[in-house]
Order: structure tokens, then C-alpha cells, then sequence
């Protein structure tokens, strides 16, 4: 049954002659809703003229409304002759550790063995360290180093200072020594460009096998002279070397991570 008073009494039907008006939904019957009835009498009401001829003059009104100029954004213009804005931060210099020249006996007679094969050498934090350069004369040196009682090799340290100032290259790679019968430490340090190869002293210290590999892997540090120079900790598949500064540690690889998070999901 219509709740408008007006159709019950049939004094104001509806326009289909049967209700058209709805509270939560469309009515069962016709489908009109209240607001559109709602608005057809209030047109009728306010003008006193028939519905369709209010709908005609309305669309007349909108023709001949001018269009409205669409909106400028207010940007900012650069006055002239400003300055550009700087390039960012310097980059920080290396923080170097207390230094002390070479002082106990063995650190002098390992000097005076490798003569001017070694361009720095310091203590620092009670550890002797010697800085060598990157040649054909590398494994010579490393060699002598070896026949001087450091016969075990512990690690190889890679590190990436491309965002720091204070040093000649670089990529620094630290060998870690160590004399077993006189239980001597000693780090042994070399600087390369980005792409430069290194080779390999994996003949002298066979445990720089793993430890090149890893270097390999994380940094992208190629050596030569060796076999077997693949990933140790990433799949083969691995796209670039994540510990490198310029690098995301997920760049390249949204697939690769998508597929482990799939795999991991199956699994659970």
C-alpha cells in the first residue's frame, strides 16, 4: 500500500499508477525510488508546471551555461638569477683508529723482509697491519709473507668506501694471519677500483677458497688464477651483490623474493 497520503486518496497518483516510493529498497512493484518522486512533485510544486516540461528547461539552462575555465595550479615560479639547491652532504671522511709505528721484533723483521713491497704499515687496536698494493707481484709478496711463519688465514674482509672520503680506492680487502707457532696476528690490506680483479691466493692458504667466494658473492670482487669462483651464500640465480653501497639489497630481484614468499606460504 502507497504511504503518500495524496495517491491513497487518488487525488495525486503516482505517474506509472502504482507506488513509487521506497524506505530501504525498491519497491517490489515499480522499482522507483523515493527520491526521485520526491523530486518531481517539489518541481511541480515550486514552478506549477508539468514535470517534463521543468526536466526540458533545465537542460536548456545547462547549454547555455558557460563552461567554468578549468583550474590553474598555483606553482611557484623561480625568480630569476636563484641559486640551485645544494647537492647534499659531503661524505664523511674515514674515522681512523689511534695509529703507532711498528715497535716489537718481529713486526720490524717482517718490514725489513718485504722492504718496499709495503706502502704503509701501523698498529692500531694491538693489531699490526701492512698495506700493499694490487700487481703482478702480489702473489710474491703474499708468498713471503707465508714463508714468515703466517701459515693460517682466517678471513678476508671486503669493505665498499664509496660513500666516504680519505682513501685512494674504493673496495679494501683485509686479510686476517695468523702464526700458529708464535701465535702472532696480522692483517694484510690492499685497495682496488670498482672492476678491478685481484688474484687469487687460494694456492697459499687454502682456506681462501671459501673466503673469495664470499667476497665474490656479497661484493663482486673477481679473483684470477683459480677455479670454482661462484656464489657461496646467495642462489646462482641471485641478480648483483648486495653489500655494495649503490645497491638495494633487493634490486633486480622482486621475482626472485615473490617466488620464496609463494614457496614459503605452500609450505605452511
Amino acid at each position: 500500500m502507497c504511504i503518500f497520503p495524496d495517491a491513497r486518496r487518488g487525488r495525486n497518483p503516482c505517474s506509472m499508477g502504482l507506488c513509487s516510493f521506497r524506505i530501504k529498497s525498491r519497491s517490489p512493484v515499480c522499482g522507483t525510488s523515493i527520491s526521485w518522486r520526491a523530486g518531481k512533485m517539489a518541481d511541480e510544486k515550486k514552478t506549477g508546471t508539468p514535470t517534463g516540461q521543468v526536466d526540458a528547461l533545465k537542460a536548456d539552462k545547462k547549454k547555455t551555461e558557460p563552461k567554468k575555465a578549468a583550474a590553474v595550479p598555483n606553482v611557484a615560479q623561480k625568480p630569476a638569477g636563484a641559486k640551485p639547491k645544494p647537492a647534499g652532504p659531503p661524505k664523511p671522511a674515514i674515522v681512523k683508529q689511534e695509529r703507532t709505528p711498528a715497535s716489537e721484533g718481529w713486526q720490524e723483521k717482517l718490514l725489513e723482509a718485504l722492504g718496499d713491497k709495503v706502502k704503509e704499515s701501523y698498529v692500531a687496536s694491538g693489531e699490526f697491519t701492512v698495506i700493499v698494493e694490487n700487481g703482478s707481484d702480489f702473489n710474491a709478496t703474499m708468498a713471503q709473507i707465508h714463508e714468515n711463519g703466517f701459515d693460517y688465514m682466517s678471513d678476508i674482509s671486503a669493505v665498499d668506501y664509496s660513500k666516504y672520503d680519505g682513501v685512494p680506492k674504493r673496495f679494501a680487502l683485509s686479510y686476517h694471519l695468523y702464526s700458529i707457532a708464535e701465535n702472532h696476528r696480522l692483517r694484510v690490506k690492499v685497495f682496488l677500483d670498482d672492476g678491478e680483479k685481484l688474484p687469487s691466493v687460494m694456492q697459499i692458504w687454502g682456506t681462501a677458497d671459501f673466503h673469495e667466494r664470499e667476497a665474490f658473492d656479497l661484493m663482486g670482487i673477481v679473483f684470477t688464477g683459480r677455479e670454482g669462483l661462484r656464489r657461496i651464500l646467495l642462489p646462482e640465480d641471485w641478480i648483483g651483490h648486495p653489500l655494495r653501497k649503490e645497491l638495494s639489497k633487493n634490486d633486480g630481484n622482486e621475482a626472485y623474493t615473490a617466488k620464496l614468499v609463494r614457496k614459503a606460504r605452500e609450505d605452511a
